[in-house]
């Protein structure tokens, strides 16, 4: 049986009455099993057919009493004991997890060591666990995957990681392949401490900036090369600054951060994104 199934049968044997919507998989039951009767759009089940899924699902390893809904937030280990199946959770497998590193050269401070990470790697780890060990003075927050796998690749001679401090933690903000954004800012939250925001160059990216708990600024180029770089930026994808301003704009407008006003200022001017991927020493691409 598929977590759909289970879930549907043990709803079944749970509920007082004997009527139900003919779903897909009730009506597919009911043939296979030949429990139940279809009549129209529902299907019956009596005491009788109750007793019967009762024991269909209890061969199968599942309780007939279980939640139907227990399954949504548990890991696959502890879906084990609820049935056959781990897969059968609703919660992710990277719940509640970071991706963390430091910056080239400087260890990630944890438990009380110092880990040097190699170039192009990092922890993955558990926001709860890893929280109360961390031992940094502040955060560097970066949006993109790529700008986070390759920090050590970022031009320095463009972007200047300095004012986020000697050490910062360097976090990725996550996406919905991965951990999501909402656990990075958990862990932010957690933490306490200065966030420095390395993010794309366009309403998107300054609007995430200024929704960061604890921001104390921004990592940018200074502010005429910015300019000039947005300038001769050959954007692929050109529309991309007028699809982000109707969830950004109003946000933008109002933020009264300093460092988001500055930027605001100088991209709303000229109307175009820059992606912060283009300050890595690995493209090809020049500004």
């Amino acid at each position: 049986m598929n977590k759909s199934l289970v879930c549907a049968l043990l709803r079944v044997v749970q509920s007082p009455k004997e009527r139900f919507t003919a779903s897909l998989v009730l009506r597919a039951f009911s043939d296979e099993y030949h429990i139940g009767r279809i009549k129209g759009a529902a299907v019956i089940f009596d005491a009788p057919d109750k007793t019967k899924i009762a024991l269909a699902l209890r061969a199968d390893g599942i309780d007939p009493q279980t939640d139907p809904a227990a399954w949504n937030q548990i890991t696959r280990a502890e879906a084990l004991d609820l049935g056959p199946d781990e897969k059968f959770t609703g919660a992710p497998v990277k719940r509640q997890r970071v991706a963390i590193k430091a910056l080239p050269g400087n260890p990630l401070c944890c438990d009380g060591r110092q880990i040097f990470l190699p170039p192009g790697s990092h922890l993955d780890v558990s926001v709860p666990t890893v929280a109360p060990l961390l031992r940094h003075a502040s955060i560097l927050f970066v949006e993109n995957w790529e700008s986070f796998d390759l920090i050590h690749a970022t031009n320095s001679s463009r972007i200047d990681f300095g004012p986020a401090g000697t050490n910062p933690l360097v976090l990725w903000r996550g996406d919905s392949s991965h951990t999501t954004p909402d656990h990075a800012l958990t862990l932010i939250r957690t933490l306490g401490l200065p966030v420095w925001a390395f993010v794309d160059f366009d309403p998107a990216g300054l609007a995430i900036a200024a929704s960061l708990p604890f921001l104390a600024g921004i990592i940018a180029p200074d502010l005429e090369s910015l300019e000039q770089d947005l300038k001769h930026h050959t954007d692929p994808n050109p529309k991309r600054y007028l699809q982000q301003l109707p969830s950004s704009q109003a946000v933008l407008d109002a933020s009264q951060i300093p460092a988001v006003r500055r930027l605001w200022a100088i991209i709303g001017n000229i109307g175009r994104a820059l992606p912060q991927e283009i300050y890595l020493t690995t493209r090809l691409r020049r500004c």
